[in-house]
């Protein structure tokens, strides 16, 4: 079964002003869940709709609808792990006319399973790529995940139906990632670690990440610039080079420009993700380079030093008075 809720279709597929491009479909999956399949989801959402194109989000993961908990139930199409492959000529005609991506957000570990759903997804994907549509696989990867024959499986079971990419999630910023992910041969997307403060800026609100970047809260200003700028780093690696997003990052470019370039501390808490918090964070960092800096004279020194002091207990007074 398929739940297919009658909503307007701006609510499910972001309308942009963007002529018909050939339609590219993304299959996410892990071999484990917490490894970022739904994070990486969001990002390619955002890329695609904040580049002018129409994007639709599906669900496919009845053990957990992480995706649906961070959009809303309005925002995605959910599909059941029962759903039927009788079901796909249905499906894909209603809902791949008026789209430019599809983003199909899968459970973990479901491509080694027998369910139904995975002889629809098959039965979907291949009906579309008949149609022109791109289908991409996207192993995620994290430094905290195994991956033992993860991606070789799905290079197996989907490499002729489209192409599997490896996605590096740096979930823990360690960059730590299995030995064996270096000598796979398919080419490598890199997902840069989103700070848990303002990871948790992004929770607050049940929407798509594109709108929450756009529309950013009274006070999350810098933290949603954040968020911008790790999806800007991702659309500009070389993969997405092929794909018709790269014509129109001027929105996310600009959204950002304001995210600031290092912290002194890392932004762990959402009551540290606030503009004034993050900016004074930013000013302490530079005020470190500047103490740090080689070739200075004792009074350039002590002038540093002072600017430092002057900083940090700003920055402490700041974060004391934030809630807890």
């Amino acid at each position: 079964m398929v739940n297919d809720p009658q909503a307007p279709a701006s609510t499910i597929c972001a309308k942009e002003t963007s002529s018909k491009l050939p339609l590219t479909v993304y299959a996410i999956t892990t071999v484990k869940g917490g490894a970022g399949k739904t994070e990486f989801a969001e990002c390619l959402e955002a890329t695609h709709t904040l580049s002018g194109h129409r994007t639709t989000l599906i669900d496919v993961d009845d053990g957990n609808r992480g995706l649906v908990r961070r959009v809303g139930t309005a925002n995605v199409l959910k599909v059941e792990w029962s759903t039927s492959v009788l079901a796909a000529p249905h499906w894909v005609a209603r809902h791949s006319a008026d789209t430019d991506a599809m983003i199909f957000d899968l459970g973990a570990g479901i491509d080694s399973s027998d369910l139904p759903v995975m002889a629809f997804l098959e039965t979907a994907w291949r009906m579309l790529a008949d149609r022109g549509a791109r289908i991409i696989i996207c192993a995620v990867v994290s430094t905290n995940a195994p991956t033992s024959n993860f991606v070789e499986r799905l290079e197996r079971r989907f490499g002729a139906l489209g192409e599997v990419v490896v996605v590096c999630n740096n979930q823990d910023g360690s960059e730590a990632y299995p030995a064996e992910i270096a000598a796979l041969t398919q080419q490598k997307i890199h997902l840069a670690r989103l700070q848990s403060g303002i990871q948790a800026v992004r929770l607050s609100r049940r929407e798509r990440l594109s709108s929450v970047i756009r529309t950013p809260d009274t006070g999350h200003f810098m933290a949603c610039a954040l968020m911008a700028k790790r999806i800007l780093e991702v659309a500009n690696q070389a993969f997405f080079k092929s794909l018709p997003i790269t014509q129109g990052l001027e929105e996310l470019k600009r959204l950002a420009q304001e995210a600031p370039k290092q912290f002194h501390y890392a932004i762990n808490r959402r009551s540290h993700a606030t503009d004034e918090i993050i900016g004074q964070n930013a000013i302490l960092a530079v005020a470190e380079i500047a103490l740090r800096r080689r070739g200075l004279i004792d009074d350039d020194i002590l002038a540093a030093a002072k600017n430092y002091r002057l900083q940090h207990d700003r920055y402490i007074e700041l974060t004391r008075a934030a809630p807890k």
